[in-house]
């Protein structure tokens, strides 16, 4: 096969120079042709407009801009999000928050925000859609729930532009807060290292970490700290049950932990503000077990 796609319209190399085989010039029989014809050019020869792909004299060439293609790209876009909101709107239904949910939450709200997005940066490019939307189930299901979210608060279907973005910024929370206790989730799992079999914390391995200077507890803390503040604000929205019939109770239960653990990290770092802050914190959360109706 050729190297060049185009090679194959050149099999036969072009004579280099002298007159080719059969006696003849073809540049004098050109010329000679010509001079006995001198109008024959300007039926061969193209003009310079015309090689130049510019339209005759009076024509105008509307040129495709990036407009042309956005809806299509819009389209294309929701289309391919759809599948992965659907799956985070499943599992949200199920109320299935376990670690193993957490990429699915973060993949349905990165398509909530596509939604989002065409909202925010044109809402005519949201109602050209609308025909793309009825057509793609998955497109049409997930209208239907953000439209429902925002009736059930509202006591009126979304009509304005703005009241549709807030219905898609309302199922975009739901599927937050999907995301936050799946967050929670991983980390009851991965803070249980920091403590014995007996359910007692392990200050030694604490120290000695934190002595080490070690990069994995520094990780950690960062991370359990930001869950901690989670967990928080999902105790006190009233919507911390991250599995069924606990009622929150997991979600206690790690605030109790991860304070504890904050506590004894910032003693072994000699931070006794820190400390007495996550001290005091872990003794409320053990004392007291508050459910919000």
């Amino acid at each position: 096969m050729p190297d060049d796609e185009f090679d194959s319209l050149f099999d036969d190399d072009p004579p280099k120079s002298g007159t080719p085989a059969g006696g003849k010039d073809h540049r004098h029989l050109d010329e000679d042709h010509l001079s006995r014809n001198p109008s024959s050019s300007e039926h061969t020869m193209p003009s310079q407009r015309e090689q130049k792909g510019v339209p005759p004299h009076g024509e105008q060439q509307k040129r495709r801009s990036a407009d042309d293609f956005q809806p299509d790209m819009d389209a294309l876009l929701i289309s391919a999000q759809s599948p992965l909101i659907i799956e985070g709107m499943k599992y949200l239904t199920a109320k299935d928050f376990s670690a193993a949910t957490l990429q699915i939450y973060a993949e349905a709200l990165k398509g909530v925000e596509v939604f989002i997005k065409i909202l925010e940066r044109n809402p005519n490019s949201y109602r050209n859609l609308r025909s793309a939307i009825q057509a793609d189930t998955d497109c049409r299901e997930i209208e239907s729930v953000a439209f429902h979210l925002y009736r059930h608060k509202h006591r009126e279907d979304p009509e304005t532009d703005s009241e549709i973005l807030r219905s898609y910024e309302m199922l975009r929370n739901s599927l937050k807060i999907g995301y936050n206790k799946a967050l929670i989730s991983s980390s009851i799992a991965q803070i249980k290292k920091y403590y014995l079999l007996s359910g007692g914390i392990d200050e030694d391995k604490i120290t000695a970490m934190v002595r080490a200077n070690s990069k994995e507890i520094k990780s950690d803390v960062a991370r359990f700290t930001q869950h901690l503040n989670i967990a928080v604000q999902l105790m006190k929205l009233g919507d911390a049950e991250i599995t069924k019939g606990l009622r929150g109770r997991d979600t206690n239960t790690f605030i109790i932990r991860a304070s504890q653990l904050l506590a004894c990290y910032y003693k072994a770092t000699n931070n006794p503000t820190a400390e007495e802050s996550y001290r005091r914190m872990h003794e409320n959360y053990k004392k007291y077990f508050i459910i919000r109706e």
